[in-house]
């Protein structure tokens, strides 16, 4: 505790020097017995708490949170409840109110802004995996606690039982920006996935670990390499469930050891979490099942097609052109054994009441995910995945914005319409916590929230940005349900003076890469409550244990969290709510 007091203290110290040595130049402040003016009323009197935020006190915070002792913050374990922890004492030295609904006997507790959410978790016992030629078994592989044959483990997946032909689809990318399209050779070839199984190669057409053969900007590996589920996208948007999927990770680049993992992920599968949901029969549809396997596995798969996995591989790279074929004759069976048990979590809850009776019922919610990935299962080396970016930057921008807002009450300047700040559990788990928030315990009437602000990844560059900036933060869903809500957040940007490029390349529900579904502000959009979602991108560290606090654009970060902070501003100040007048999700 000591080591995390002293900076702050000295960090307090400083910015108490530097306000009080610009008081001569300080904006007038207005009479504090008014109601707090909005952005637009007084811009000057906003950026005096904008600039409280700073690139210093958000890597004070970082480099504490995304630090290998929270032990990478998976949701339900020991490193996550310690991340909820420190949050809520960072919450009470700021003097923000608790909202939590766990009721500790000592209302000092750290519980007292806790929202218990109760989670159960799927744990394997046995997985099967039956390769069939008519009723002649090819091959049969399992895997599960200390037991594995090395052809293949299961990276994902609770449906206990599924079966059906295959049909192998190239590296699974559907991106006509790159010139390939595995997705439109599956049409066009009038061949449906819904149903059977998905064979696919792992990553993209790569020369090395870092170059991708794809036209990508600056020739580097592109979203489908560095976030794989946008290959799951793809397929689902395909039309019909998949029966399963098989990755073959063990050719290429960036290949694997699949049986040195399989052996390892065995291991570890009891210490592990598992998959988890709110419901102790597993949150509704289970999910068909995604294994990782090897090129010789597959090869007994596609035997029948005439060539090896290896020389279809060579042939798609050289041509640059898609290979996707059903597999006649051949079908595959899976069976997974789960078992269910309570893996409870919580959200991080603290408040700023209103100070306008007549407006202090309505709530501007300002949301992150502290959760993250947790540790590797196995690996050499270091096997934590800090998340610093996803979603550390979030995380702590938000105690920065709650330091400020604090700040300005103490001055008098208090928002009109309260402010929730909310750090949500269970993200990376399927956007559990805010689920729960919004659909089973909403701690405030979701017709009185007004707005969700959601911060997710704001901290490093996106390595594929077509131009190559460093000032821009990417806005999804502002106009999606409120254009009000959007034009105010480009309001403020000029106002305020921050400047940021308000990048729109993601803000579209026709995406590919369908990031207004993936962040806890779904949750709140799904309600037609308006929203706005702050990004930068995905990265080579996304998921990945490079994903440290060294690597943060601290200064560009103040920037995106001085802006967010001038946004809920105005929408907490102002005498009406955003106005809906999108089409939302429907």
């Amino acid at each position: 505790m000591y080591r995390f007091t002293v900076p702050f203290l000295l960090l307090f110290l400083i910015a108490g020097s530097s306000l009080a040595q610009s008081t001569d130049t300080s904006p007038e402040i207005p009479d504090p017995a008014g109601p707090t003016p909005t952005v637009t009323e007084n811009p000057d009197l906003v950026k005096r708490y904008q600039e409280t935020i700073t690139p210093e006190d958000l890597a004070s915070y970082l480099y504490v949170f995304a630090s290998d002792y929270f032990e990478g913050r998976e949701t339900s374990t020991r490193g996550q409840k310690l991340a909820a922890t420190y949050l809520a004492g960072q919450y009470r030295k700021l003097g923000l109110t608790p909202m939590g609904t766990a009721a500790p006997h000592d209302s000092y507790a750290p519980a007292a802004y806790f929202q218990p959410v109760p989670l159960y978790t799927q744990k394997l016992k046995e997985a099967k995996l039956h390769v069939m030629q008519g009723s002649e078994v090819l091959s049969t592989v399992s895997y599960g606690p200390g037991i594995t044959d090395g052809d293949a483990y299961l990276v994902f997946g609770s449906l206990e039982k599924s079966e059906g032909s295959v049909v192998f689809a190239g590296y699974g990318i559907g991106d006509d920006e790159l010139g390939y399209n595995d997705f439109a050779a599956l049409e066009s070839e009038k061949i449906s996935v819904g149903g059977k199984w998905v064979v696919l190669l792992g990553d993209e057409p790569l020369s090395d670990e870092s170059t991708s053969l794809l036209p990508t900007s600056g020739n580097v590996p592109s979203s489908w390499t560095e976030s794989p589920n946008n290959k799951l996208r793809g397929l689902l948007q395909l039309g019909g469930m998949p029966a399963g999927i098989l990755i073959v990770n063990d050719l290429g680049p960036r290949a694997i050891d699949v049986k040195e993992r399989a052996m390892e992920r065995a291991e570890a599968i009891t210490t592990e979490i598992g998959s988890l949901s709110l419901s102790e029969n597993s949150g509704g549809r289970p999910f068909p099942p995604i294994y990782s396997v090897t090129a010789s596995l597959a090869d007994v798969i596609i035997g029948s097609n005439g060539k090896s996995i290896r020389e279809i591989k060579k042939g798609i790279d050289s041509s640059l052109e898609p290979i996707v074929f059903e597999i006649d004759g051949v079908s595959l069976s899976s069976t997974l054994m789960m078992e269910a048990s309570e893996a409870p979590s919580e959200n991080v809850v603290a408040f700023i009441e209103g100070s306008d009776d007549a407006l202090k019922d309505e709530v501007v919610v300002v949301s992150s995910h502290y959760d993250h990935i947790g540790i590797e299962a196995d690996g050499d080396g270091d096997r934590i995945n800090n998340g610093a970016d996803d979603d550390g930057s979030g995380t702590v921008a938000i105690l920065e914005m709650a330091e400020a807002f604090m700040t300005a009450k103490a001055d008098g300047h208090g928002p009109r319409r309260s402010i929730l700040f909310m750090n949500v559990t269970g993200e990376e788990k399927g956007l559990l916590g805010s689920q729960y928030f919004t659909d089973t315990d909403p701690l405030v009437p979701l017709e009185n929230v007004v707005t969700n602000l959601n911060i997710d990844m704001i901290g490093r560059f996106d390595p594929g940005h077509p131009t190559g900036s460093e000032n821009y933060v990417y806005i999804i869903g502002s106009n999606l349900i409120s254009q009000e809500l959007h034009d105010i957040n480009q309001r403020v940007n000029e106002l305020t003076a921050t400047n940021l490029e308000l990048d729109e390349r993601f803000n579209s529900k026709d995406d590919p890469n369908q990031f207004y579904r993936r962040s806890d502000h779904w949750n709140f959009g799904k309600h037609s409550i308006p929203f706005i979602f702050f990004f930068t991108g995905t990265h080579a560290d996304y998921h990945g244990v490079g994903d440290e606090p060294e690597k943060i654009e601290y200064e560009r970060m103040t920037r995106i969290t001085r802006l967010i902070f001038a946004t809920a501003w105005q929408v907490a100040n102002q005498d009406a709510r955003p106005a809906i007048s999108g089409e939302g999700f429907n």
